[in-house]
């Protein structure tokens, strides 16, 4: 409370010395007028429909003006328009008024049936007329391939562990699996276990995509107190699984991946393998969409 009365009194005293009457606004000068990308990136699959950039044309009278927009390949992974999508405007130039200060540039991701990996393309604003082109320029388009060989275990799981703190009562939450973007048999996982895992750790799914190895001694999270360290056992907690090894799901056909290995985040003091206790351990678990 104390540093919102302070910013607004400092707003206020810069208000007065611009100002002799304190009943006027500051008026923003239109000739300072311009338009601007609202977003630097966006993606969209490309079995979604269609995705829409807005551009809006700042100015408090209304003025008109119009700007000229391209659509470059980038630099890695280019997406190329007619192959990758079609752009639904009827030009590249951009038209704003009064009534309308917002427009759109509309994209409709090309759909096919072959994996080719993600692709994307950067539009830029330029060549505006009446108008200046703001700070916010570019924006970079990525088109996600829908035939990724993972897909069916990509997304978000609904995850159900047995707690060994609790005498392996049941709990429940929340994990993220997304692809790697440059190696398919790789995925990152979010919220591996119950607690003290806000970073992701990757596993290596098998070629015939029925199992997934995640390698013990990753960090699930950064604090400045702790090193905390994924970790497991196996035989029923008996066996710790050793540096350089991985705890093992099983995957299904229908994407529901079931380990079987004890696992948990377990924390370290800082800078020494001093054991600080366990944030969790989940004496297996489960993870279905």
């Amino acid at each position: 409370m104390k540093l919102f009365k302070l910013s607004y009194g400092l707003v206020a005293a810069t208000l007065l010395l611009v100002s002799c009457d304190i009943n006027k606004y500051p008026e923003f000068d239109d000739a300072n007028a311009f338009v601007a990308i609202q977003k630097t990136s966006a993606s969209i699959a490309e079995n979604q429909g269609t995705l829409q950039i807005p551009v809006m044309l700042t100015s408090l009278s209304g003025i008109q003006g119009s700007v000229d927009f391209t659509l470059t390949p980038a630099a890695t992974g280019g997406a190329v328009e007619g192959t990758h999508y079609k752009l639904l405007n009827s030009g590249k130039t951009l038209t704003f008024t009064k009534d309308e200060p917002v427009q759109y540039i509309q994209i409709e991701p090309i759909d096919n049936d072959t994996f080719g990996g993600d692709v994307s393309f950067i539009i830029k604003l330029e060549n505006a007329s009446g108008v200046q082109v703001g700070a916010v320029k570019e924006c970079k388009v990525t088109i996600e391939d829908d035939e990724h060989p993972l897909s069916f275990i990509l997304g978000t799981m609904h995850a159900l562990g047995y707690d060994y703190f609790s005498g392996g009562a049941e709990e429940e939450w929340e994990a993220t699996f997304e692809k790697d973007p440059s190696d398919v048999t790789k995925v990152w996982i979010y919220n591996i276990c119950s607690g003290g895992c806000d970073n992701a750790v990757y596993g290596i799914v098998s070629d015939d995509m029925t199992e997934i190895r995640i390698p013990v001694g990753q960090a699930t999270a950064n604090t400045s107190s702790y090193d905390v360290i994924l970790e497991g056992f196996r035989d029923n907690g008996e066996t710790d699984i050793e540096a350089g090894d991985c705890i093992i799901g099983k995957i299904s056909p229908d994407g529901t991946i079931v380990i079987e290995d004890w696992f948990g985040a377990h924390a370290y003091n800082a800078g020494t393998t001093t054991s600080a206790g366990w944030y969790a351990i989940e004496m297996g678990g489960i993870f279905k969409k």
